[in-house]
């Protein structure tokens, strides 16, 4: 008999980032199999709006530290009231408070999600999240369950990587929707229709950009018709003089749409946060191989899970923008290699990072910790 669970997720970032993306899928992909969610998050932050839209049960809670005392409080009255099996904590500034009133409550599964590689230092209070607070500790890539494995000793069962799992799209797009999606994007940019692209995703720092515009230069010699686009929201991004560097453009965007940009491009760049090297699956690397669009990106860990050189896609070292020349006249000159890429990108998608996978891993977590609680309760009687 199929076991219906109740949920809680908190979160205590006000931004829109792919933490809350992970966080609203999440909650409605159970919800549309048959389990309750409720999301405790900032009433003002853009997480706690959409799930509301969405038809999700929401509780407003800063966690900010002034008001910790009385949030400690509701939050207790909020578990007691709901009675979850399952309390998921999202990140630090919410999992102090979240994962002790659980504990405290007596919530029978509570899970620590780590959402970037970033390390953890082992200091006492990270020990009480990871290792007293939790049962678990979900991570988005395997680099990052590896590290904190090791900070924490943590044993095989305690920690999982789950990685964000997204849409698929139908299928590759024909030529006739790609010529229209290009036609689309030139005439935003105001370009000729006979423009095309090259899609730039991740976050845009000063070193970065300065690196993309070199590399548009010297790009533009041997490929006169192609334009870096750079996507994504307008605060990832350095400014820039477009006037100055006129194969370069700015598309700021809900990420969403991103899905419908990659019929447009010929190939994409994945860049690095240079402040940390460390960083989980991204969705823009695996949204792009989902759409059969050819991703270049660094290796690093996390992205090193999906993004395998001349198997699923290309990688560049960032430190040299003659690789990532080298790299994108590769990509642009070879189109019968490029196509075998693009197709085992997809289908590694397809087995290991779409939305149903991700979930049904989740629910296997779920009725494993449910029999062990079960059976415990037996050996008691």
């Amino acid at each position: 008999m199929k076991t219906f669970y109740k949920i809680i997720h908190t979160s205590s970032r006000i931004l829109w980032g792919n933490r809350e993306k992970r966080i609203l899928c999440e909650s409605l992909w159970m919800k549309e199999n048959g389990h309750q969610v409720a999301i405790v998050a900032p009433g003002d932050s853009p997480l706690f709006d959409k799930a509301k839209q969405n038809g999700l049960t929401v509780y407003p809670i800063s966690f900010k530290s002034l008001a910790r005392i009385g949030e400690y409080g509701r939050l207790k009255q909020i578990f007691d009231g709901e009675q979850p099996f399952v309390v998921n904590a999202h990140g630090k500034g919410d999992a102090k408070l979240a994962l002790k009133a659980a504990q405290t409550m007596g919530v029978l599964c509570r899970i620590m999600s780590r959402h970037n590689g970033e390390r953890v230092k082992g200091t006492w209070p990270n020990k009480k999240i990871y290792k007293t607070r939790c049962h678990y500790v979900f991570t988005n890539s395997k680099d990052t369950t590896a590290n904190l494995k090791q900070t924490f000793a943590l044993s095989d069962m305690h920690i999982f990587s789950i990685p964000d799992g997204i849409a698929l799209p139908d299928g590759a797009a024909n030529q006739t929707t790609k010529t229209a999606a290009r036609q689309k994007l030139a005439h935003i940019l105001g370009l000729e229709t006979d423009a095309r692209f090259i899609g730039v995703f991740g976050k845009i720092e000063r070193q970065s950009l300065s690196m993309l515009c070199k590399t548009a230069d010297q790009l533009g010699r041997r490929f006169p018709y192609h334009h870096l686009v750079i996507a994504g929201s307008s605060e990832k991004q350095a400014p820039m003089d477009e006037k100055i560097y006129p194969h370069v453009h700015m598309l700021p965007q809900a990420e969403e749409n991103n899905a419908r940009l990659y019929p447009a491009l010929d190939c994409c760049i994945y860049l690095p946060d240079t402040r940390n090297f460390y960083q989980g699956v991204p969705l823009e690397v695996t949204g792009a191989m989902a759409g059969f669009c050819p991703v270049i990106g660094p290796d690093t860990p996390g992205i090193r899970d999906v993004l395998i050189d001349n198997q699923t896609g290309r990688v560049f070292d960032p430190r040299y923008s003659e690789s990532l020349l080298k790299i994108i006249s590769w990509t642009l000159d070879a189109p019968q290699a490029v196509q075998s890429l693009t197709q085992a990108a997809r289908t590694l998608v397809e087995q290991h990072y779409t939305m149903d996978t991700m979930g049904r891993h989740i629910l296997r977590i779920y009725r494993l910790h449910l029999i062990k609680i079960n059976r415990k309760f037996q050996t008691t009687l």
